[in-house]
């Protein structure tokens, strides 16, 4: 489970756990032709005037984003991103 936690000063600490299904759903989507179809369409809609051809990134496969998290889940524990703000905010990613 990946979890997200924020602290500020002086307020509550709160903390988002993500789970790995959750993780899974979302690179499922992010991963779709449909989305990346749509996304182009509106980007070359909005883009009419500049004479933009596309907006696909170099795409990555279903079967790539589910070799990754099943390689994330073999580091539990870890700690991807630890940020401080000057104004005392914290953000920490763990595994």
């Amino acid at each position: 489970m990946l979890k997200v936690k924020v602290k500020q000063k002086g307020k509550i600490e709160f903390t988002v756990p993500l789970p790995y299904l959750l993780l899974n759903v979302g690179g499922w989507i992010a991963t779709s032709p449909l989305l990346w179809k749509f996304v182009n369409s509106t980007f070359i809609q909005k883009n009419i005037d500049k004479n933009a051809k596309s907006f696909i990134p170099i795409s990555i496969e279903r079967q790539d984003v589910r070799h990754i998290l099943r390689e994330i889940k073999r580091y539990r524990g870890l700690t991807i991103v630890e940020v401080k703000d000057k104004d005392g905010t914290e953000v920490v990613v763990k595994l």
